[in-house]
């Protein structure tokens, strides 16, 4: 083995474990497992208010809870019944990440479970999950919810 291989070889694990990339088969299969899951369950979002809407997107994309709030705390939609310490919370955490890294895309805090944050048109989309979301699938929620509220103002 030369020597460009053997460094090539060190410098791909190091960066595995620093980035955490995960090259094995589990992920592939957990992907074909959403995907059977979403072919074998129909979804209707073709609801007439958002709280069912979320609840709808909820089972959808197997999470434990979603609110929706406004950039100051005020509660839009949730799936369960503590919306107001949720989204006081949820917003405030975020607002106060953003004042020290403004560039934020998305807040990711893993304790026992997975509290996700993702800012999207004015809105803060608090998620809580057994295992974390990427942020095209945070976005997939909130763009779902935006849609909804773009074609309800419309009616």
């Amino acid at each position: 083995m030369s020597i460009f291989s053997k460094a090539k070889t060190v410098l791909r694990n190091v960066a595995g474990k620093l980035l955490d990339v995960d090259d094995s088969m589990a992920a592939l299969a957990q992907l074909s497992v959403m995907e059977d899951y979403l072919a074998k369950h129909k979804f209707n979002t073709d609801v007439f208010q958002v709280t069912e809407l979320v609840k709808v997107l909820k089972q959808k994309h197997l999470v434990d809870s979603i609110c929706v709030s406004t950039s100051t705390g005020t509660t839009i939609a949730t799936t369960n019944g503590s919306e107001v310490s949720e989204a006081v919370v949820g917003t405030a955490l975020f607002n106060y990440i953003s004042s020290e890294i403004p560039k934020s895309e998305a807040v990711l805090i893993k304790t026992k479970d997975w509290y996700m944050l993702l800012p999207f048109k004015g809105k803060i989309y608090i998620v809580k999950a057994a295992a974390s979301l990427s942020t095209v699938e945070l976005k997939a929620i909130a763009k779902e919810v935006e849609a909804f509220l773009v074609k309800r103002k419309a009616a």
